[in-house]
């Protein structure tokens, strides 16, 4: 299959207006288990920090309960910085797996994955994770960079895409991959592009201070969070709805990136910047370089601005 660029007005821009839309903001009837619960099997003896990173995202972005299922010592980290954190299996409503795992094909969590999407839960597939997809998996969400989908597309047989190909199509390749696999895909970069059946959107990062380590797992987090919570709601998770929450993910993940790099720079920041077109950003301060961890701290900020617009 060729692989041809993909024309930018075949993508919509996600807005503030839409991830407003899409967040659940707590009522005064909530407890816990209706505010969303999500289960973690991420990280691993090899990546722990990826566990305590998606852990932060999602307990930052507001979810009732975040459950924990890992190693013990790679718990005990998480349990460390979250004591918040559940460690173990219970009832949740969207799974998060592969972040910080290798490869799951070889962990004991990547039954997990098959278990949910049987079940009609919700799954949110990173790193390791993707090694476990096959086309047709309902309720699927992969969030790969453009290595990663090229790694997957070529083990299915489905595509024999480069990364370099994949990164300058525009688009195209998450299109045609969501397509050929029938589930949400958040290819990840400078320009982010969510695609799943004719729902194409992209957002734009407005620095690239977001390109460092750790970053892909609290995004897992963030978006792992914001399905429990519909979820958990009744609210019905169809294809459409999917990608809609995946695309608001990804804006409050980009978001949260450049509030933390304008924070660690000095520079003080309104809730009106915070949900600005990106485009309004570009000639603001560059901002200065962030941590993971940072992102998952600007959570917060970026969800009351977008609450308040």
């Amino acid at each position: 299959m060729i692989l041809e660029k993909s024309h930018e007005t075949l993508w919509s821009t996600v807005h503030a207006t839409q991830v407003r839309s899409v967040i659940q903001a707590p009522r005064e009837t909530d407890n816990k288990y209706d505010r969303g619960v999500v289960l973690l099997a991420t990280g691993s003896t090899t990546y722990p920090g990826a566990a305590v990173l998606s852990a932060q995202a999602a307990c930052r972005t507001g979810a009732g309960m975040v459950r924990y299922l890992g190693p013990t010592v790679v718990a005990q980290g998480v349990l460390a910085v979250r004591p918040e954190v559940v460690h173990g299996e219970g009832t949740y409503h969207c799974l998060v797996i592969g972040s910080g795992i290798p490869d799951a094909r070889d962990d004991d969590r990547g039954v997990l994955l098959q278990d949910a999407v049987n079940g009609r839960i919700p799954v949110v597939a990173d790193a390791g994770a993707l090694s476990l997809v096959t086309p047709g998996m309902a309720g699927l969400v992969i969030t790969p960079h453009a290595r990663e989908l090229s790694t997957l597309l070529k083990r299915l047989n489905l595509a024999n895409w480069s990364a370099e190909q994949i990164a300058e199509s525009k688009g195209a390749a998450a299109a045609a991959a969501a397509r050929m696999l029938g589930c949400t895909v958040l290819l990840k970069g400078r320009h982010t592009y969510i695609a799943q059946g004719d729902y194409k959107a992209t957002v734009r990062t407005p620095n690239s201070w977001l390109a460092t380590a750790g970053t892909g797992d609290v995004l897992a987090g963030v978006l792992g969070t914001l399905i429990a919570a519909q979820v958990s709601r009744g609210i019905t998770v169809n294809a459409e709805q999917l990608a809609q929450t995946t695309a608001a993910a990804a804006w409050l993940h980009a978001r949260a990136g450049w509030l933390a790099s304008q924070h660690n720079a000095g520079v003080p920041v309104t809730p009106n910047n915070v949900h600005a077109p990106s485009t309004m950003l570009d000639n603001g301060p560059l901002g200065g370089p962030i941590l993971a961890s940072d992102v998952a701290q600007a959570l917060p900020g970026v969800v009351a601005a977008v609450l308040a617009k």
